[in-house]
C-alpha cells in the first residue's frame, strides 16, 4: 500500500530526516540494507487505528512491562501477540551513536551495567542484559537483551502503532530519520513531554502526538488548556498519570482534561477496575503495562506458576514497578512476601475472576521471621467484585478475608467498603505457627456456606460460616502485618460448574 505522505509531511522535512540518517557522524543503528530491499513492512496507520480502536482500547506500556524485561523484543512481541494496536517505546543512543530501545539515560536500573548509556558502545551494550529481578530469577536465565530500535521498526512497524520517544534529545533526529527511512511516518505517534518544543514541530509535519504529563502538580487548567489547544483529537491524545489522593488521579483534573475534547489516557494501568475507573470519567483509552491481563487474552489459570521463577500476566503486586513491594523467589515453587514496614499482598488476578458457583483454593503458607504482634494475621481475602488492591483495613471492597493469626487463631470475617473493622464469621483457636513450619490451607465456597480449614495439624481444624453476601470475584493472598517474612507454595483453585 503505497500512499502520499500525511498533509504537513513535506518532502524537504522527509530528505531532512534521511540527511541526518546519512550524516557520518550521526549514525543511527543502520545493520542492514536500504529500506526497499528490507522487510516488508505492514501498512497500518494512525488513521485505520483511529477507525478501528472504538470506545475501550489499550497501548502497550514498556511492551508488556509488568512480565516481561521493559522495552525488550520480548516485551514487545508479547504486547502485540496479546493484542496491542499501539505501544509506547523508548529510544536511547550509545556513544558510537547507535539507536537502542532503552527507557532511563542510566543503565543501573534495568541492566546489569553502570553509568549513562551515552558513555558505552553499541559493542558493549550488546554483551549486556536486561535485569529487572522483580520480575523473577528466570530472566537472569534468559538473558534478555537491549534491542535495536531498527530491528524493532523492522519488526513492528506499520504492524502496529508505535508512540516513539527519544529518552535522549541527541537521538530525536536520528530517531526520525530511522522512521523516515522506513516511511513509517504515518504509523507513529511523536511521544513527548507536554513543555516540549517537539510537540509544535511534529504538528507541523502532520505527526500525531502522544503528549504526557509526568505529576498531578503538573496539570493545572492552564496546563491542559494550553497542551490540549495544540493537539487534534482524531490525531493525538493527553496521557495523564494514574496517580493522586486514593490512588487515582483526582476527579477534577480528570474533568478537566477530558472537557478539553482531546483523547484522554491515563498510565501506567495494571488493574482491569483502574480501567473500568477511568473509562467512567470518559477516557476511553489507557496506557498499561500488563496488556494481555487487562484485554482478557490470558487463559485463567488453576495453579500458580511460581517454579517458573518469573511472575505471569494478572499477578499483581501493590505496585508492580516499585521494587519495594516486589516478591522474593526461592527454590521449589515458593515465593516469599518480604517487604518492611508494610503489609505485603498479591493480587491473584492469573487466576481469573470466579464465576463458579463452587470452589476452593488450596495453598501452603511458612514465616520465615514471624511478626511481632501475636493477633497479626496471614490472609487470603475472596469474593471481592473487581481486581481492586486489597489490604487488611484498607476499607475499600467488598468480600470475605480468611485469616490465621500468629497466635494460631483461625478465622472468617466479611469486609465492607468504608469500614476498616471486619465483622466476625467464625473462629477457632488453633495451635500457633511457628518459624520455618509448613502451614496448609483450604477454603471451601458454595452458595451458602462459607468453611476455612488448617490441615497441618494431626487434628485438621476448620470454621464455618452461613453467609452468602459476596460470591464468585477475585482472590488476594498475603501477609497482613508491617512485619514478618511470609513463604508461599502450593495455590491451586479448584473451580465446581
Amino acid at each position: 500500500m503505497h500512499e502520499p505522505l500525511p498533509r504537513g509531511i513535506s518532502r524537504r522535512t522527509t530528505l531532512g530526516w534521511l540527511g541526518a540518517l546519512a550524516i557520518g557522524s550521526v549514525a543511527t543503528g543502520c545493520r542492514g540494507s536500504a529500506a526497499d530491499s528490507g522487510p516488508q513492512l505492514g501498512d497500518y496507520t494512525l488513521s485505520d487505528w483511529v477507525a478501528d480502536r472504538g470506545d475501550s482500547y489499550l497501548v502497550g506500556h514498556r511492551g508488556a512491562g509488568d512480565v516481561f524485561p521493559e522495552h525488550s523484543m520480548e516485551s514487545y512481541q508479547a504486547a502485540v501477540d496479546w493484542g496491542a494496536q499501539a505501544m509506547e517505546i523508548s529510544v536511547g543512543i550509545t556513544s558510537d551513536d547507535v539507536l537502542v530501545c532503552m527507557h532511563d539515560l542510566t543503565l543501573e536500573r534495568t541492566t546489569n551495567l553502570t553509568g549513562d548509556l551515552r558513555t558505552v558502545s553499541y559493542a558493549q551494550l550488546k554483551e549486556a542484559w536486561l535485569e529487572v529481578p522483580r520480575l523473577g530469577p528466570r530472566w537472569e536465565i534468559d538473558k534478555t537483551r537491549v534491542p535495536l530500535f531498527e530491528d524493532v521498526l523492522r519488526k513492528f512497524g506499520g504492524r502496529v502503532i508505535l508512540a516513539v520517544e527519544a529518552k535522549d534529545d541527541q537521538a530525536h533526529a536520528p530517531m526520525m530519520a530511522m522512521i523516515a527511512k522506513y516511511r513509517l511516518e504515518r504509523s507513529v505517534l511523536v511521544k513527548t513531554y507536554y513543555k516540549s518544543r517537539r510537540i509544535a514541530e511534529a504538528k507541523a509535519h502532520g505527526l500525531g502526538v502522544f503528549a504526557y504529563f509526568t505529576t498531578p502538580d503538573e496539570m493545572t487548567i492552564e496546563s491542559i488548556q494550553a497542551l490540549a489547544a495544540q493537539l487534534s483529537p482524531r490525531t493525538d491524545a493527553i496521557v495523564v498519570p494514574n496517580s493522586g489522593p486514593g490512588g487515582y488521579l483526582a476527579a477534577s483534573l480528570a474533568e478537566t482534561a477530558v472537557s478539553t475534547g482531546i483523547p484522554i489516557w491515563p498510565y501506567p494501568l495494571h488493574r482491569r477496575a483502574d480501567v473500568k475507573h477511568y473509562q467512567a470519567l470518559g477516557m476511553p483509552g489507557a496506557v498499561t503495562s500488563n496488556i494481555g491481563y487487562l484485554l482478557g487474552r490470558t487463559e485463567p489459570a488453576v495453579t500458580d506458576q511460581w517454579s517458573s521463577g518469573a511472575l505471569v500476566s494478572g499477578e499483581l503486586t501493590r505496585d508492580p514497578y516499585n521494587d519495594r513491594f516486589a516478591v522474593s523467589w526461592a527454590r521449589g515453587g515458593v515465593i516469599v512476601l518480604p517487604a518492611r514496614k508494610t503489609q505485603h499482598f498479591l493480587t491473584l488476578g492469573n487466576l481469573g475472576e470466579i464465576t463458579s458457583p463452587v470452589y476452593s483454593v488450596e495453598f501452603e503458607a511458612s514465616y520465615s521471621i514471624l511478626p511481632a504482634d501475636p493477633t497479626a494475621n496471614l490472609t487470603l481475602a475472596f469474593g471481592h467484585a473487581d481486581d481492586s488492591y486489597y489490604e487488611h483495613r484498607l476499607a475499600a471492597s467488598n468480600g470475605y478475608h480468611a485469616i490465621l493469626q500468629a497466635n494460631g487463631e483461625l478465622g472468617l470475617y466479611a469486609h465492607k467498603v468504608g469500614e476498616p473493622a471486619g465483622t466476625k464469621l467464625a473462629t477457632k483457636k488453633t495451635a500457633s505457627p511457628f518459624r520455618g513450619e509448613w502451614l496448609k490451607f483450604r477454603l471451601d465456597v458454595t452458595p451458602t456456606r462459607l468453611t476455612f480449614s488448617r490441615l497441618d495439624l494431626n487434628q485438621p481444624a476448620l470454621v464455618t460460616a452461613l453467609d452468602k453476601s459476596y460470591r464468585g470475584g477475585y482472590l488476594h493472598l498475603g501477609r497482613a502485618s508491617t512485619d514478618g517474612s511470609l513463604a508461599l507454595r502450593g495455590l491451586k483453585v479448584t473451580r465446581t460448574p
